[in-house]
């Protein structure tokens, strides 16, 4: 299924602290968006936005990966 660019707008960065599944959903959601961008041959700045919204996603992933495994610290 082609989408025009109007339906590939950015997909919104959501919370600050999303969920760890609700990232990897985001990611998966960035990553084909990228692929439609690249199939019909978008403008350079649809894919800089996408790339940088990918890989602030990807940062928010590891930072929520790192809370999620920090082990516990007692008083």
């Amino acid at each position: 299924m082609t989408m025009s660019p109007a339906e590939l707008g950015p997909v919104p960065a959501g919370e600050h602290h999303a969920p760890v599944e609700e990232l990897q959903t985001r990611i998966t959601a960035l990553q084909a968006q990228r692929q439609e961008l690249r199939g019909f041959g978008a403008e350079r700045s649809w894919l800089e936005q996408n790339r940088l919204e990918l890989a602030h996603s990807q940062l928010e992933l590891s930072h929520a990966l790192i809370e999620r495994h920090r082990p516990a610290f007692s008083s």
